[in-house]
């Protein structure tokens, strides 16, 4: 007599939290997962398997561990996420209003990377914007830089320039990537042990190895203003108001070097074992003439 007394306590206790759940998950009346139904074909009832479906987006975000509250802070995540993509592709498009307007469009504002990424080349440096409103590199593995994450305001009859200082380190302090037409090109300044100064690549030769190449001394603490200028018909670099590169590109080819610094496209800026600093990185449009 206990023992069915016992029995009965416990399935009384059971269908009430089956009861329970279901009210709970489903907000309906049902026992564990089963609702009772009419089929509408035949007009008689029974139990059938509980949809899913039926249950209330909130009431399944607190099933899986989320709050709405939570679920509400996703929500506002991605449509902030959404939100600076869109930002960064205005931007992008007023830039090369901008350009085509023939102004010149200040890339990097001292203050946040902005449309620049740290390019992930393995083994990088540290990348960030310092307390003076310097873009810094810190020591890499290898080579550690920052390339441009958008499309360039132009290809060809522009003008970049950028200011470079080299704070430690024994090789290249700047290697500039730019657009040339449907290719792109390296400025190399200080490479291959801190001298050499170059085009990488002309006719698949290396900036040590063509005609661009030239050799300089760069101490360190000391700020150069660099320039690449590039037109329909001609390559050109200076160092400070020293002209290093005068190329014409009737006939040659133009490329980068292949490797790590074709990571750098369409526009990069990249130190090999060397902590550098930029500033007053400025695009300039040019009419076809000049």
């Amino acid at each position: 007599m206990r023992t069915a007394g016992a029995l009965l306590l416990f399935a009384t206790v059971f269908l009430a939290s089956g009861v329970a759940m279901h009210y709970s998950l489903y907000d309906s009346s049902g026992v564990f997962v089963w609702s009772l139904r009419e089929d509408p074909e035949t007009g008689k009832s029974g139990f059938a398997r509980t949809v899913l479906a039926l249950a209330q987006p909130t009431e399944f975000a607190a099933a899986s561990g989320d709050s709405p509250a939570s679920a509400k802070e996703k929500e506002e995540e991605k449509s902030a996420e959404s939100a600076s993509a869109e930002g960064k592709a205005a931007d992008a498009v007023a830039e090369k209003q901008d350009a085509d307007e023939g102004g010149e469009i200040a890339l990097f504002d001292g203050k946040t990377l902005g449309t620049w990424k740290k390019t992930a080349f393995g083994g990088e440096g540290d990348v960030f914007v310092n307390d003076e409103g310097h873009l810094e590199f810190g020591f890499g593995a290898v080579i550690t830089g920052v390339n441009w994450n958008a499309d360039p305001p132009a290809s060809s009859n522009y003008e970049i320039s950028l200011e470079a200082m080299k704070l430690d380190g024994n090789d290249f302090f700047l290697a500039l990537t730019f657009p040339v037409k449907e290719s792109h090109a390296t400025f190399v300044v200080g490479g291959w042990g801190g001298g050499i100064v170059g085009i990488s690549c002309v006719d698949d030769l290396n900036a040590s190895e063509n005609e661009t190449m030239s050799i300089d001394g760069f101490a360190k603490d000391v700020w150069h203003k660099v320039t690449v200028r590039v037109s329909d018909d001609r390559l050109q670099a200076w160092i400070d108001d020293t002209e290093k590169v005068d190329l014409d590109l009737t006939d040659r080819k133009i490329s980068l070097l292949p490797g790590d610094i074709e990571l750098s496209a369409p526009i990069g800026i990249a130190a090999y074992q060397t902590r550098a600093q930029y500033r007053n990185i400025v695009w300039r449009s040019l009419p076809a003439a000049e």
